[in-house]
């Protein structure tokens, strides 16, 4: 990869978002996603010595950590629509799907990404994932703008400890 500072190291994300849901056994691709974010926390446990006029912060201890990730989807699928409200699907009337809002609470897989992007490194992504529900889903647009699902999950520790998997590949040079 090249060393810094080097214009080949900007990045213009672009890739293919995926789902696996829990004891699935494909990838099952969710469509455009015109975005895709990771965001860790970290809580810390403040300690302040009192032994002194004013208070000093003299240690911190990380307590927690965690992440999520939020994604916009703008291919309005049953299943997309599926992730946002936690939703059973009923499939027994041929050719309809009956969304059963807030019905599966628990919804979890590996959720991947693949760097698709002719900017910079391409970067891959995989984690296991409960969804949560977030956002708003604007059901009625004006014509200038296409309907997005917004949806959010958090990352669940894996087993081997690791919140999400980056792989970074270097671009090919002709």
């Amino acid at each position: 990869m090249p060393v810094s500072p080097d214009v080949a190291n900007y990045h213009s994300g672009k890739g293919i978002v995926s789902f696996q849901e829990a004891g699935g056994s494909t990838f099952v691709d969710l469509g455009n996603a015109p975005s895709f974010v990771y965001e860790p926390s970290i809580e810390k446990l403040d300690h302040f010595s009192s032994r002194e006029g004013v208070k000093t912060k003299d240690f911190s201890a990380i307590s927690q950590v965690g992440a999520k990730v939020t994604f916009t989807l703008d291919e309005i699928t049953s299943l997309n629509l599926s992730f946002f409200a936690l939703a059973e699907m009923d499939t027994t009337t041929p050719g309809t799907v009956i969304l059963n809002g807030l019905t599966k609470p628990n919804f979890t897989g590996d959720i991947k990404v693949v760097g698709t992007n002719d900017v910079g490194q391409k970067v891959d992504f995989l984690a296991t994932v409960s969804f949560q529900p977030e956002g708003e889903f604007n059901m009625i647009t004006d014509e200038d703008n296409f309907s997005i699902i917004t949806i959010s999950a958090e990352v669940q520790r894996g087993e081997d400890g690791e919140f999400g998997k980056w792989t970074i590949l270097e671009p090919v040079t002709p």
